[in-house]
């Protein structure tokens, strides 16, 4: 199950008695088991009734999971990391490491009893080649927390900031989403600093986004090529400094340009061979909500010289990853080389 049916389980006082909570969103993942641990333990003996372990052997878990609460109807043990659930490591001879002690778990999740609620809590997401993880599967106990879709985030969004009292509206929460990213623990951020901007007030308008939210790598590399293709190379080079100066690295930089011109080239293509607008945005795998912006940068080249941009762009990746060309400079000499293309 993905994080919304985990909550709306939640919410209904669905609760089973094993989940292995896996994938990249570590925001809403910790907000997932912050409220499964509010929702399971008493106010006051929440000490008592909880155990948290660090990739526990067999025994410890088991021994942790058979511990009956204390004057609540379930104890809660988190087991943050799991080496039966990683990719497992073949002995001499051909046997799995820890084989046995993995059966153990896995014959165990089968039989647990209904005074626990056992949490494999992981960072990433686990090896499904596993037994315990086939088992925890087929029990539907597996919550996905993968980052969301640009639909998800944007209700995500809306939701959160009603709660804060503040209206945004969906295409505000989609210039949000460009402008920040989809990661959760950034966005809640921004909503934090919004809230205070906005003080009194309870609308957040795409003015305030631009005022207070910091942008993404992908943003800013979106706005240097509006700058570039608007022939505002000064202000590029300027928007490419401060990105260098804040840390980014200058390959991640050319990855980005590479992207943003095969969208303009693709676009552009789309647009020369008639494609209905409403249809473009999905081809390009772009938001709808920044298509026209898109748009107006592809039209101001022909397809021809998009192409040519990004034919060079991606020739001059691979002759850097391939050791060909030094890394040294490449995003100056990115921007530099493009200038000459667009002339």
């Amino acid at each position: 199950m993905n994080h919304t049916a985990f909550f709306e389980q939640l919410r209904a006082g669905n609760i089973g008695s094993v989940y292995l909570m896996e994938g990249s969103e570590e925001y809403i993942k910790q907000q997932a088991l912050s409220q499964l641990c509010k929702k399971l333990l008493p106010e006051g003996l929440e000490e008592l009734n909880m155990t948290e372990l660090r990739n526990p052997d067999a025994d410890t878990l088991i021994a942790a999971a058979e511990t009956l609460p204390f004057m609540a109807e379930k104890r809660v043990v988190i087991a943050r990391e799991c080496k039966f659930l990683e990719p497992s490591r073949k002995k001499e001879g051909g046997a799995s490491e820890g084989s046995d002690k993995a059966d153990d778990i896995a014959e165990y999740v089968q039989r647990i009893p209904p005074s626990v609620c056992l949490v494999f809590y992981l960072k990433g997401k686990a090896d499904g080649r596993r037994r315990l993880y086939t088992l925890l599967k087929k029990q539907n106990a597996i919550v996905d927390f993968s980052p969301m879709s640009e639909g998800e985030c944007n209700a995500w969004l809306r939701k959160s900031m009603a709660k804060m009292q503040k209206n945004l509206s969906p295409e505000a929460a989609a210039q949000m989403i460009f402008t920040v990213g989809r990661d959760a623990a950034m966005l809640r951020q921004e909503m934090d600093k919004l809230c205070a901007y906005l003080g009194q007030r309870d609308t957040v308008t795409a003015e305030d986004i631009d005022a207070i939210c910091t942008r993404s790598t992908e943003c800013t590399v979106f706005q240097m090529v509006d700058a570039q293709v608007a022939g505002k190379n000064s202000e590029a080079f300027v928007l490419l400094r401060d990105m260098l100066r804040a840390g980014e690295e200058r390959m991640a930089v050319l990855a980005m340009l590479l992207r943003q011109y095969r969208i303009l080239y693709h676009l552009r293509s789309l647009m020369d061979e008639g494609t209905p607008s409403n249809q473009q945005a999905a081809l390009v795998g772009i938001s709808p909500f920044f298509l026209r912006n898109n748009q107006q940068q592809a039209k101001r080249y022909s397809k021809e010289k998009l192409k040519q941009a990004y034919d060079w762009l991606l020739q001059y990746e691979f002759e850097i990853k391939n050791g060909l060309t030094p890394q040294d400079g490449c995003a100056e000499t990115a921007l530099l080389r493009l200038t000459e293309i667009l002339g």
